[in-house]
This record gives structure tokens, C-alpha cells and sequence, in this order.
């Protein structure tokens, strides 16, 4: 039987010189480990060994970003908005390649009709977002 001559997937190994083989055992405090954990979580480090490690090295350490509940509703409505807005511009390449190919205005008079009404959610959907950071729209 021949030997598979594949390369299996996932992470490549790393040189053997540069592998972390020594172990480290430190005991602590309940409160002191609930600490260590807290303080983990509020960087990027993607394990308590990392973190640790980082720390006692003086490597430097990337903290997460602390949004707030009003920043995170607003980020809510943006991602409705941009999706909102990647149909329009679906829907409007779609009447595009119509008004291109076809002399059935009828049928184009209601899809713009449709657009609109999904350019008016829109505008809600903005308004509701400057209400929330208590701005007001600019009116042309």
C-alpha cells in the first residue's frame, strides 16, 4: 500500500527549538485566579497562558474595545442599514438591466414604487439611529 503523499490541513508545526515545553505551576487564591481571569478577559490574549506569559515577559498586550449598549444598538442598526442598502442596490441593477431590455414601463413604474418604499424604511432606520446618540438630521 503506498504512503499518502498529503499534506494534512491545519496549523504547521512550529520549529522544535521554539515550542514552549516548560511548565509553569503557580498556586493562587480563588479571588487572585477570578482576577487573573477578569484581567485576561479584558485583553486579546487568546489564552491564560498568553496572557501570563505576556505579562512576565513585558510583551505587549492589545485590549478589547468596551462598547457600551448604546454604541453596540447603534452598531446593530448600521449592519440592518448596509443590509438594507446592498438589496436596494441589488434591486436597483435588477430595474437597470430591465429599463435595458424591455419596454413594459407599467412593470418598471411599480418596481420603483417598491424602492422607494425601501429608501423610506431607510430613512427610519437613520433617524432612529441619530435619536439614539440625541443628534438631529440635517434637512436640505
Amino acid at each position: 500500500m503506498e504512503e499518502s503523499t498529503r499534506k494534512k490541513g491545519g496549523r504547521p508545526e512550529k520549529d522544535p527549538s521554539k515550542r514552549a515545553i516548560k511548565i509553569l505551576r503557580v498556586r493562587m487564591e480563588p479571588d487572585e485566579y477570578k482576577l487573573l481571569q477578569t484581567r485576561k478577559s479584558s485583553t486579546s490574549a487568546r489564552s491564560l497562558s498568553d496572557f501570563v506569559r505576556s505579562i512576565c515577559l513585558e510583551k505587549p498586550l492589545l485590549l478589547k474595545n468596551e462598547m457600551s449598549t448604546q454604541e453596540e444598538k447603534a452598531l446593530s442598526l448600521l449592519r440592518e442599514i448596509r443590509i438594507d442598502l446592498v438589496r436596494i442596490g441589488v434591486n436597483i441593477n435588477q430595474s437597470s438591466k430591465r429599463i435595458n431590455s424591455t419596454t413594459d414601463y407599467q412593470d418598471l413604474q411599480q418596481e420603483t414604487m417598491r424602492i422607494g418604499e425601501k429608501v423610506a424604511a431607510m430613512e427610519q432606520h437613520f433617524d432612529s439611529l441619530i435619536a439614539n446618540f440625541g443628534g438631529s438630521r440635517f434637512q436640505p
